[in-house]
């Protein structure tokens, strides 16, 4: 997975809508106080105020693509046995995520760049797209062939310059990625923006599926260690939470992630040096330091 964020994102009415109903149901209350939070910021996105929503979002793209700037055209392969990772969540070829994008594209926009390769990208998604089609010449019965990585690269970075095509990754990052790990923080009890920000992270870099790679997995192993955040405290919690993602990224269930992902271990401990030096509340500005570079989140 991978994943950048706008200094002032545009999230699509439904996503927002969706996200103000899930913190209504599930009584979502992260920041501690009022509406009125200490970012700044309005209360939205399920408890974060906007302002530290927007910094959480900018902390993601620090660790996906080095950079504050969301990155809707980035594209490529990292063979690390997940196909293409594109977009502004790292949205790959091999598990679906890019599937649903390019769908949800095209359902809004059906002539786009993207919309010749869903054929190849179902195939990848069910698992049948490496051994090629049913046809003798390795191609489909629609005349598809599996994804030819140059062309969708290509066409996903002329995608990127069309505002609808941003749009939904938005969309797609705040269902797939953002939602759950609202849900995982709120049903395990932490409160901290910065607490919500790690698992928001863990949740675009793991996913959060029912693998052992996944952020419930993740919760699990990390509650299972250390007890709750009620019996434990928020603060010892996430450091276990820290250290069990850790050993993941180095001893990745899926052995296929390893090598790519032994590599981002300090994004983990990015954040947990922001803990350590009292940013809970993800108030800004302050600066990050991450793969020995230095960011101003503001």
């Amino acid at each position: 997975m991978k994943a950048p964020a706008p200094p002032a994102r545009r999230v699509a009415l439904a996503a927002t809508a969706l996200l103000a109903v899930v913190a209504v149901v599930l009584g979502v209350v992260l920041t501690g106080g009022d509406d009125s939070d200490s970012g700044g910021g309005d209360a939205a996105d399920g408890g974060l105020g906007a302002e530290q929503r927007r910094r959480a979002d900018q902390l993601v793209s620090v660790f996906e693509n080095g950079t504050t700037k969301i990155q809707y055209g980035y594209a490529e392969n990292l063979d690390d046995g997940r196909g293409v990772t594109a977009g502004r969540a790292g949205f790959t070829t091999d598990d679906g995520d890019a599937l649903e994008v390019v769908r949800a594209y095209t359902d809004k926009k059906p002539d786009n760049p993207l919309a010749r390769f869903l054929p190849a990208l179902k195939r990848l998604a069910d698992g049948d797209g490496a051994d090629g089609g049913d046809k003798a010449d390795g191609s489909d019965s629609d005349g598809s062939r599996p994804l030819p990585d140059a062309d969708y690269i290509a066409a996903w970075k002329r995608a990127a310059a069309d505002p609808v095509f941003r749009e939904v990754q938005d969309a797609q990052v705040d269902d797939r990625y953002f939602t759950p790990a609202l849900r995982a923080a709120d049903k395990v009890g932490l409160r901290s923006p910065l607490a919500v920000a790690e698992l928001y992270d863990a949740s675009i870099q793991h996913g959060n599926g029912s693998d052992g790679d996944g952020l419930p997995a993740l919760v699990r192993r990390t509650t299972a260690q250390a007890g709750t955040p009620a019996e434990a405290g928020e603060k010892a919690w996430l450091d276990a939470f820290f250290d069990v993602r850790v050993h993941d990224l180095t001893h990745p269930v899926n052995a296929d992630t390893a090598d790519e992902w032994r590599t981002s271990v300090d994004r983990v401990e990015a954040v947990r040096r922001l803990a350590e030096s009292g940013h809970q509340d993800l108030d800004g500005p302050f600066t990050v330091t991450a793969f020995g570079s230095r960011y101003s989140i503001r």
